[in-house]
């Protein structure tokens, strides 16, 4: 299978989906997994050529932060490039207009399930800090660390959207219910300062 944005020249793919909005077949643009420098160019390129560009970007993006410099398999000669890390959270609050879809937020559910191992790329000092952060606040507001970790990314200073995928009814209620969870600024506070 060809990969489209190494085989097509970026200016090609720009002009064809500035092509595809300009039609009326999209509607809002949006880049997933891409380096940070590969958006920043997509962007640039649209704007010189007056064309709907990108504001909208997926990434894998939850509370806890993973190492992203881990050698294997899955990641590429630079490291992990699918994951929210510092470069795209900057490049976000430096770009208005823009905005984050998270997807995996609940890292299938290893949030609420001592059954679900986390990953390696989270094995690292600044996880524990962040779990104890997170089970504080999920104790003093009665909610579910799921909860928690939603609220916290639909309610923080950067617009982010989490894409959640579940597999039962009770799933989708608990998710549903972190919307109208409203963590409070010392709250917020200590989960955003724990590393």
């Amino acid at each position: 299978m060809p990969d489209f944005w190494h085989d097509t020249p970026l200016v090609e793919s720009v002009a064809g989906f500035g092509d595809l909005v300009a039609d009326g077949t999209v509607g809002l643009l949006g880049l997933s997994n891409f380096w940070g420098w590969q958006l920043e160019r997509a962007r640039r390129l649209a704007d010189a050529a007056g064309i709907a560009r990108a504001d909208v970007f997926q990434y894998h993006h939850t509370y806890l932060r993973m190492r992203t410099d881990i050698a294997g398999p899955r990641f590429g000669q630079d490291g992990e490039f699918g994951t929210a890390d510092g470069s795209i959270l900057s490049y976000l609050r430096a770009e208005p207009g823009t905005t984050l879809v998270g997807y995996s937020p609940l890292l299938n559910g290893t949030y609420v399930r001592d059954d679900r191992r986390l990953d390696e790329a989270y094995d690292h000092p600044g996880t524990t800090h962040r779990l104890e952060a997170l089970a504080s606040v999920a104790d003093e507001t009665g909610a579910t660390r799921n909860q928690v970790v939603l609220a916290w990314m639909l309610g923080g200073e950067l617009p982010v959207v989490p894409l959640v995928g579940v597999s039962s009814l009770p799933q989708l209620e608990e998710a549903l219910a972190a919307v109208d969870l409203e963590l409070t600024d010392d709250q917020r506070r200590r989960l955003d300062a724990a590393h």
